[in-house]
């Protein structure tokens, strides 16, 4: 079976203009909460699933596609 996340942007840091990213595993229920630079920077492999998923979607997450209603803009 392969692992699904769903991934949500609860908030962005303008001043660093990083946006804060949960990733859900729905699967194991475990949450990745990490800025957009930490999951480029994750070498362990137990999180190389996580961080794949996400960094395939950067283009889709950088244009809003999975900020929540609440994030301020």
């Amino acid at each position: 079976m392969k692992k699904k996340f769903k991934i949500t942007i609860p908030f962005i840091d303008w001043e660093d203009g990083g946006r804060f990213i949960d990733a859900l595993d729905l699967q194991t229920g475990i949450t990745y909460s990490y800025y957009e630079e930490e999951f480029e920077d994750m070498h362990l492999p137990e999180n190389q699933d996580v961080k794949n998923y996400v960094l395939k979607r950067m283009h889709l997450i950088r244009s809003g596609a999975y900020d929540d209603a609440e994030t301020e803009k």
